[in-house]
């Protein structure tokens, strides 16, 4: 007879669960890769399209929307937030807590709803903020 697995559930972010030590940075380019995913679908661009945009090339620009984070960096995904006509304002304020914390903030295409924001470190309060306009 086979063993029943166990199951957790986690309201922290895949990366955090798995205690990646990486894992803030992790959860923020995804984050970032998952706005310009967004923008490409929004805008019905192929990805050739796309990557003339953000100077990538086909391949590339599919690794990207196949969520393949580990060949990106954090400043990658601002420099093709910025190539696909978006506004990126990085905010730093000082932390009310011991560490600061990482948000993302997002405004959908033609929108003027105000900025969705995601904590990326939901365990840690403070202001540091990424914007996408």
């Amino acid at each position: 007879m086979e063993t029943p697995e166990t199951v957790s559930y986690s309201t922290e972010s895949a990366f955090h669960a798995l205690g990646l030590p990486d894992a803030d940075d992790l959860q923020l380019r995804a984050d970032l890769m998952r706005s310009i995913v967004r923008i490409i679908a929004e805008r019905k661009l192929t990805q050739a399209q796309a990557g003339r945009l953000m100077a990538m090339d086909q391949p590339r620009v599919s690794a990207l929307i196949n969520g393949k984070i580990t060949l990106f960096s954090t400043d990658r995904f601002l420099r093709a937030l910025s190539d696909l006509r978006q506004d990126v304002e990085v905010r730093v304020t000082p932390s009310r807590g011991e560490k600061g914390s990482l948000r993302l903030a997002a405004r959908a295409l033609g929108s003027d709803a105000p900025l969705r924001t995601r904590q990326i470190l939901p365990r840690r309060p403070g202001p540091v903020v990424f914007e996408g306009d």
